[in-house]
């Protein structure tokens, strides 16, 4: 008689530490199973491998029997569970688990696995309800939870970790992961790709990565920086743009669900500034729309901010011959789906040209905002926030708990949008600053680099629109 035993903990630590796994194991054993099954894995998950294994055989017809210690072993899902025991009873295979007294081979067995499996159900519910509860106790209280790479959690609260962390080699300094923090913004600040940011600090601190996890019968894939640490070009965006360091404190909930954000909680252990913080955001949502994190092809000074009016895809830069009788070359920018044939706009357009339609829309701007400035200031609020208050005002005077909970949220929200007005205020102003410091004369631009006229675009420039051959629109951030 073929009995097959089939073990499984959940977790990693699990099997290692607790020996959970080797006691399933052994009472399995004793219990006359022939052959053993293990996973390392959660019960919800249906993707197990012995587990799959294990349905296969019952399928196939090898085996006879199935012993588990308990039920929950095998499955935590009630769906997946009613689908496991009628694959049973298609396939004649007895079912036993040595701690529900479970056993196919009578009625009260089969009625007692049904009631077993709806309450291993109903647990895993309450496991979730009690995981949402906790968090959101936690929010409440502003409880700092999983402290990103440079800060420690000290009393509930986000501070910096200036605990000595490495020593390197060829300078003796001991660092911290702070300092080590600081280092690796600057780094992003100073290159603007993440992957000339990854790659400067990598060899700074001599960081290797290993590949794991190739073992046989396991997942391929994944790498690790064995003993220091390791960003990972998409791990460095999420780590910069983090708001932990600017000072605030995100809870990031499921997706699909809005962070909830409490801002200015430990000011005094902020890594980043505002400033900073907007010019990192800048840096990456151009890099992306350009060509992807990282990229390092933004040669000419209007490079990422032409698009083509007729698919709105971006514009690549080129260059051609002036001809026989004139060295040099002229530079263009071309729709980059016209080179696989899938837009109709073959046209280029001399990127001279395009300057000059920005620099004469930049300069006109700032005439505009010199006009705008010595005007009064308005008074009025914006529509968004006009609606919270006057939902806040309505909530508050209405009855029931249910209402406190809903004013709550609704000053909250307030909160987060006066926060969002002051920064985007800030933000505009700075701009403004910028705007009418380089263009309220029309020939301090032609005395910068490219490399300042780059950065003066970014801040200043949305985007370039063009069309056969000619500029149909230039759109301010201004």
């Amino acid at each position: 008689m073929q009995i097959i035993g089939y073990g499984r903990v959940s977790s990693r630590e699990q099997a290692e530490n607790s020996h959970a796994l080797e006691q399933q194991i052994q009472r399995l054993k004793d219990a006359g199973a022939t052959e053993i099954l293990r996973d390392v894995e959660s019960g919800s998950s249906n993707d197990r491998t012995s587990f799959q294994k294990l349905l296969t055989l019952i399928k196939s017809g090898l085996c006879d029997e199935v012993v588990v210690t308990r039920l929950d072993r095998l499955t935590r899902s009630l769906p997946t569970l009613r689908t496991v025991i009628d694959l049973f009873k298609e396939s004649g295979v007895n079912l036993r688990a040595l701690d529900d007294c479970i056993d196919f081979k009578s009625a009260a067995g089969k009625f007692h696995l049904n009631m077993l499996g709806a309450l291993s159900e109903m647990e895993v519910d309450r496991l979730g309800e009690r995981v949402r509860h906790g968090w959101s106790h936690l929010r409440e209280r502003k409880v700092a939870m999983n402290p990103p790479f440079g800060y420690v959690k000290i009393s509930d609260q986000h501070q910096l970790d200036y605990g000595l962390f490495l020593c390197l080699i060829d300078s003796r300094q001991e660092l911290s992961k702070a300092a080590i923090a600081r280092d690796i913004v600057n780094a992003f600040l100073e290159k603007q790709t993440l992957r000339l940011a990854l790659r400067q600090i990598n060899e700074r601190y001599g960081i290797q990565t290993f590949a794991h996890n190739n073992e046989p019968g396991q997942s391929k894939g994944g790498r690790v920086a064995q003993g220091v640490f390791r960003f990972s070009p998409g791990g460095l965006c999420n780590w910069l743009t983090n708001p932990v360091l600017q000072g605030h404190l995100s809870y990031l909930r499921h997706k699909g669900d809005r962070a909830q954000t409490h801002y200015n909680t430990h000011p005094d252990q902020a890594l980043i500034t505002s400033d900073e913080a907007r010019q990192i955001e800048e840096i990456i949502s151009h890099n992306k729309q350009v060509r992807g994190f990282g990229s390092t092809a933004l040669k000419y000074p209007l490079s990422g901010l032409i698009f083509c009016g007729e698919c709105r895809s971006s514009c690549y830069s080129m260059t051609g011959s002036r001809g026989k009788n004139t060295p040099g070359l002229n530079y263009y920018f071309q729709c980059k789906n016209w080179r696989v044939r899938s837009c109709s706009q073959k046209k280029v357009i001399r990127m001279e040209l395009v300057e000059a339609v920005v620099i004469e829309k930049l300069c006109t701007r700032a005439e505009q905002i010199t006009t705008i400035a010595e005007r009064p200031p308005s008074t009025l609020l914006p529509p968004e926030l006009q609606v919270l208050r006057s939902e806040l005002a309505f909530y508050q005077s209405a009855p029931g708990h249910r209402a406190i909970g809903i004013v709550a949220d609704l000053k909250r929200q307030i909160k987060e949008f006066r926060h969002q007005q002051i920064q985007h205020s800030q933000v505009d102003q700075a701009n403004r600053e910028l705007l009418l410091r380089c263009f309220s004369d029309r020939l301090y631009w032609k005395t910068l680099l490219d490399d300042e006229k780059r950065d003066l675009y970014r801040a200043l420039v949305d985007r370039v629109v063009i069309r056969d051959g000619q500029v149909e629109q230039v759109i301010l951030k201004v």
